[in-house]
């Protein structure tokens, strides 16, 4: 007998996550089920529950659904959205996604979704082309989900400084000198953030460029950059002509 597949209802609307966890129950399925209700939980309950399927809403407040899913670099879940979107999004969803819940919906509509779910193996690629469809509207990654001190926060993008990979896992520092860690490789995030505002200067580092003050050479022929918080980072020989560019941009 197999195990029973983990469930997680994201929904800011108490009745919307009581709805699902009653269909859910009418289903017959055999499911484990928890919830969330805000988008940075949403984050914290995936990581920790590694459900098979996420009921994800659209619009809430912090971080939106298509926030929470840019917080990971891998996605091994199915998502089902619940959305009231607008008709551009809706044609995205059909195109791309595994599947969506224009509520308000029916119980015979919530089961369909869940079937079709869970017959299928998640589709990386369909939600990835999903994400770039809406950030033409959206824009770029404006928030992330980092931890700091054991606990999830959500930070700005203005507030950072910079990114650094350091024993396999991506600091960032905001707001002067604090760090935090973020799931995200710099790989990812190089995708993801606008590239008029942060720039990889290094295979380990992403800085904000904005918050560049000063480049320096060394005698050993290495180049740092100097950033407004006091720290300094390497500059790759393939990006050094780019930094300087940068620096005497800022400059001017």
């Amino acid at each position: 007998m197999s195990d029973p597949r983990r469930i997680l209802i994201v929904d800011d609307e108490p009745l919307a996550r009581q709805r699902v966890s009653r269909y859910l129950k009418q289903s017959g399925r055999s499911l484990v089920v928890e919830a969330a209700a805000t988008g940075l939980e949403a984050v914290e309950r995936i990581r920790e529950f590694e459900p098979d399927i996420v009921f994800l809403d659209v619009e809430m407040p912090g971080l939106s659904g298509f926030e929470v899913l840019q917080q990971f670099d891998e996605r091994p879940f199915h998502v089902v959205f619940q959305t009231a979107y607008d008709e551009f999004a809706l044609r995205a969803f059909e195109e791309h996604a595994c599947d969506y819940l224009l509520k308000p919906f029916t119980p015979e509509r919530f089961l369909e979704s869940l079937d079709r779910a869970l017959s299928r193996v998640a589709d990386e690629e369909r939600l990835r082309a999903l994400e770039a469809a809406v950030a033409e509207r959206d824009g770029y990654l404006r928030r992330l989900s980092v931890k700091q001190g054991g606990k999830l926060r959500i930070v700005e993008d203005k507030e950072i400084a910079c990114f650094v990979s350091r024993d396999h896992y991506t600091c960032v520092y905001f707001d002067g000198s604090r760090e935090a860690i973020t799931d995200l490789s710099l790989a990812r995030l190089v995708e993801r953030l606008d590239p008029a505002a942060f720039k990889q200067l290094h295979r380990n580092n992403i800085v904000r460029v904005s918050e560049i003050v000063s480049l320096s050479n060394n005698r050993d022929g290495s180049m740092w950059v100097e950033l407004t918080n006091g720290m300094k980072l390497p500059v790759s020989r393939s990006r050094r002509r780019h930094a300087r560019e940068l620096v005497k941009a800022l400059a001017g």
